[in-house]
């Protein structure tokens, strides 16, 4: 592994990562301040964004995932499958709770705070899984519990 390509990884990860988990905990302070359907949708959709540029970086061709299958293969592959599943769940918790607020669902409505917090949840595994493979495989620290 050449250190370039390390340091294109590391480099790139950092600023994608910071700003998913800036979105990540502006969507959670949204759900605990129940202030309105506006201020939640609001930070739904940027929470959504975000996490639509991490799965473009860490999918796309020539991402994260890829260079992490061709650095460590045998120790990233299966972290990797794992995240990829992780993709798919919260881009389905993020339609739920997107489904609930276009219905005009009421805040204190306990479907619409069961997806929010699972939402939530999901996104902090995911974040920690994935800052423990980066340092599994690059022995690079991403701020797992940040």
């Amino acid at each position: 592994m050449s250190s370039a390509r390390t340091a294109r990884a590391v480099d790139g990860v950092q600023p994608q990562r910071e700003a998913l988990r800036d979105a990540h905990r502006a969507f959670g302070a949204a759900c605990e301040s129940r202030e309105s359907p506006v201020a939640l949708a609001a930070a739904l959709t940027a929470l959504r964004s975000a996490f639509d540029v991490h799965v473009e970086y860490a999918e796309g061709g020539g991402g994260l995932f890829d260079e992490l299958l061709d650095d460590e293969p045998t120790n990233a592959a299966p972290e990797v499958d794992r995240l990829r599943r992780d993709h798919v769940v919260i881009t389905l918790a993020l339609d739920r709770a997107g489904r609930l607020l276009a219905d005009g669902v009421d805040l204190d409505d306990d479907r619409l705070a069961g997806a929010s917090t699972d939402l939530v949840r999901l996104l902090a595994q995911h974040r920690r899984r994935g800052a423990e493979l980066l340092h599994q495989v690059y022995g690079v620290s991403t701020g797992a519990g940040d």
